[in-house]
């Protein structure tokens, strides 16, 4: 699809921490304040479910485990939220928001941090270049994971 903000990224894609025949695994903004916040996005153009192959299905959950696995060696997560809502850009994806043990952000308030950037407490910025520096290390847990 030529107007998809997801299949325009992949056309041009730099910032994958891993890759399958099917899937593609980036990083979320910065701005969501959130590490280890990440997407996992469909290769091709889908919108629906439906439209899955067997192929597609039978990688995704393999892909959530290995995601959470690498993320828990750089946080100290106590859950990771899978969410799929797929209005704002039609394109399915899963969007995997961490929470952190002990936070008192949860729920829709965290899904609404991640998805929307909108931080709760400014009190804890991260820094560009810890981020960076995180998600590289993510990145290399995922491919250690194999």
């Amino acid at each position: 699809m030529s107007n998809c903000p997801i299949c325009t990224k992949h056309s041009n894609l730099q910032d994958a921490l891993h890759e399958t025949d099917h899937w593609v695994i980036t990083h979320g903004p910065l701005d969501s304040q959130l590490l280890g916040y990440l997407y996992i996005e469909p290769k091709r153009h889908v919108e629906n479910w439906a439209e899955l192959t067997a192929d597609e299905l039978s990688e995704i959950g393999m892909l959530i485990q290995k995601a959470e696995a690498a993320v828990k060696k750089e946080t100290n997560i106590d859950r990771l939220y899978v969410v799929t809502i797929s209005e704002a850009v039609r394109h399915l994806h899963f969007h995997l928001i961490p929470r952190e043990e002990g936070s008192d952000v949860k729920g829709l308030p965290l899904i609404e941090q991640a998805t929307q950037q909108k931080v709760k407490n400014n009190e804890h910025i991260m820094s560009e270049e810890f981020y960076v520096e995180k998600i590289a290390k993510i990145k290399q847990h995922l491919t250690e994971i194999g």
